[in-house]
């Protein structure tokens, strides 16, 4: 990581820590579907945790985890036995695992509809790493693959009361983002592998604030 990154995301981590020491806390749990174009679609799990500035605004630093496993297996043998129970051999012969980490900073502003329901809309910067492994059993192969870069994104949906702090979720949001790994240079001119993990994606979750 560049030290321009670094300076990036220690003045996000800043900006976070200095508005933590007043107003009311906020911590929301969320997990839904991702569909990114680089990758096979897959469950999304999402936290977070920041400070409201009054009941329509709050901003908040959050992590998210998308995990997809693909394997190709093949069946190379089946027994049948007299005890009607039929046995299959399954070999595995490739497996790959994905994981997006995606680390936010955002701002969230709730609009009023009819309460108890409300409006939600919101979005943020991230900075996300991803990664790949790859098992070729077969040709035995075996191969890590790292990317990061940074993104942003964009979130809308409804917000319903379920109590005087408590309310749940359910939003629809995009993440936009191009992760790059393996750079160097080719020809005296710079070169890099890039997954883009652009995609919509839903998620219901719930928010509680708290002193």
């Amino acid at each position: 990581m560049k030290f321009s990154k670094v300076l990036i995301v220690a003045i996000l981590w800043l900006f976070i820590g200095t508005v933590y020491g007043q107003g009311m806390r906020v911590l929301e749990i969320d997990c839904g579907y991702f569909n990114p174009k680089g990758a096979a679609n897959g469950m999304i799990f999402s936290g977070s945790y920041g400070v409201a500035f009054d009941e329509r605004v709050d901003i908040s630093l959050g992590i998210s985890y998308f995990y997809r496993n693909y394997r190709k297996d093949t069946k190379v043998a089946s027994e049948n036995y007299e005890s009607g129970v039929n046995e299959e051999t399954i070999t595995t012969k490739l497996e790959y695992n994905t994981t997006l980490v995606p680390i936010t900073a955002s701002i969230n502003i709730k609009l009023p509809f009819q309460p108890p329901l409300h409006w939600r809309i919101g979005g943020g910067l991230s900075y996300q790493f991803l990664f790949n492994n790859e098992n070729n059993y077969e040709e035995g192969i075996k191969a890590k693959r790292c990317y990061s870069g940074f993104g942003w994104i964009a979130r809308a949906g409804i917000e319903y009361d379920i109590g005087s702090r408590s309310s749940i979720i359910i939003e629809a949001f995009y993440n936009n983002c191009k992760v790059k790994g393996n750079k160097s240079k080719k020809e005296g001119l710079p070169v890099w592998d890039q997954v883009d993990m652009s995609g919509l994606g839903f998620r219901a979750g719930i928010r509680l604030a708290f002193f």
